[in-house]
């Protein structure tokens, strides 16, 4: 898995659910680690904008449905949970939830 692939997750406490999320984690801490950084995907449209890029649906990323990335609710998941690569997100939408994620996690100047 890399960052910026969309996966099928399965979150605790949701009956076993599968969900739609991206990997935001760096490549560079590679497979070593037990747990994985994603941010998970609502088809729920709010109106976060700033805190939740939308996301279209196409063949390269693999959803169905028209969804926000909700980077306000970033997960740490056992690598177990994450059962399948469907896609993958583009340049613009990467760029765009880096700037959500730096708001986020403070960091945006």
């Amino acid at each position: 898995m890399k960052r910026g692939d969309v996966v099928v997750m399965v979150i605790a406490g949701e009956l076993g659910k599968p969900h739609p999320g991206i990997v935001v984690q760096a490549d560079e801490l590679g497979d070593n680690t037990t747990s994985v950084l994603v941010c998970p995907l609502s088809s729920d449209v709010r109106d976060h904008a700033r805190l939740r890029p939308m996301i279209e649906p196409t063949a390269e990323n693999g959803l169905r449905l028209r969804s926000q990335i909700m980077t306000d609710k970033m997960l740490a998941l056992r690598r177990e949970r994450l059962r399948a690569v469907i896609g993958r997100i583009d340049s613009e939408t990467g760029e765009r939830l880096d700037r959500a994620l730096l708001i986020v996690l403070g960091l945006a100047r």
